[in-house]
């Protein structure tokens, strides 16, 4: 048995492959599996897949029909052997050493979960990134009384820190038919599988300020430009929130429930108002999101003014939910190359 187990879903990403699974098979840790889900991919990345089991006898590969990175994580969740299991993304990349420094951390804390921080790579440059969270070792106790007031959304209304679920290294412990991602749900799939993992955890190690995963941006991805369809999904995700965490008998996520949703607002929002549309259309799809009775419930239940965010994007919140001045949001915004968040 080894003791990590790796899974990296594969689609459309002969480009990039080749450095991402290297970057796995060079780790200075050795004791691991890489189990490749090719998720019905069209070019070349199934024979690639079997080239590399081919030549490392700790690859697997698994063949699937196209369903999306949830059910290609979902069926390499179901055939991992390791004690610890990681995700990483087919076009990303890691330093040699990221497994061998997170594996020792586990092994001298006996954590249930690690996690790392990376770099972001764009197109001319690189930034470290980290959390807003304290480094370092949590148990139980400190898990639900440093972490779970913003497990699933920081107070700023930004995405929490287990976000980035290729970052985590997870013990095959949690590893349970519940601990897996949502079918359909194609955009922010992995705030809920973060947050139901570190809800179960028993203990947490932050290693902040070890950048030891690159993340390749793509400014162009779905997840970074408008989508007709995207508040369908987020509201799925939304719904799959509320079952998970509404009646939640350790923490009171009510609060946290609802700024899920604005934070889901806020990004499709954001991005209708810089999609190729006409003003008319852009009104009504922002009319059409803001008229959901979710959300009407939701500004319902919070103040704007003591959520802790910018002047700026109170103000914007206000206009949203007592739905004045949006058409010149739409005019204001839509000219600027960047939306207001």
């Amino acid at each position: 048995m080894p003791k990590l187990s790796i899974i990296v879903p594969v689609y459309k990403a002969e480009k990039h492959l080749s450095r991402c699974v290297n970057s796995i098979l060079n780790q200075t840790f050795n004791d691991l599996e890489l189990i490749l889900v090719d998720d019905g991919s069209p070019d070349k990345c199934p024979e690639l897949c079997d080239q590399f089991a081919q030549q490392d006898a700790r690859v697997r590969v698994i063949h699937k029909e196209n369903g999306g990175v949830s059910t290609a994580r979902n069926a390499g969740l179901a055939a991992v052997c390791g004690m610890y299991i990681a995700f990483v993304d087919s076009d990303d990349w890691l330093e040699p050493d990221m497994y061998e420094k997170m594996m020792a951390v586990a092994d001298q804390y006996d954590c249930d979960v690690v996690m790392c921080d990376c770099v972001k790579d764009f197109a001319d440059h690189s930034e470290a990134y980290s959390h807003n969270i304290r480094s370092g070792f949590y148990d139980s106790q400190q898990l639900k009384k440093e972490y779970f007031p913003h497990l699933l959304i920081m107070e700023n209304v930004e995405y929490p820190a287990t976000i980035s679920n290729w970052t985590i290294l997870w013990r095959n412990r949690l590893n349970t038919i519940d601990q897996r991602y949502q079918p359909g749900v194609r955009f922010s799939e992995d705030l809920l599988f973060g947050a139901k993992l570190l809800r179960n955890a028993r203990s947490f190690y932050y290693m902040k300020g070890e950048t030891l995963y690159h993340y390749v941006m793509n400014e162009s991805s779905a997840s970074h430009t408008y989508v007709p369809d995207k508040w369908r999904d987020y509201l799925l995700l939304h719904s799959r929130i509320v079952d998970e965490f509404k009646e939640d008998s350790q923490f009171d996520f009510s609060h946290q429930i609802d700024l899920c949703l604005l934070f889901f607002l806020y990004n499709v929002i954001g991005e209708t108002y810089s999609a190729e549309l006409s003003v008319q259309e852009k009104k009504q799809k922002i009319d059409d999101v803001l008229s959901t009775p979710q959300v009407l419930e939701m500004f319902r239940r919070i103040s704007v003014r003591k959520l802790q965010i910018s002047s700026k994007l109170k103000l914007v919140t206000m206009a949203y939910k007592y739905r004045f001045g949006v058409s010149l949001l739409i005019g204001y915004y839509g000219r600027k190359k960047n939306v207001f968040r």
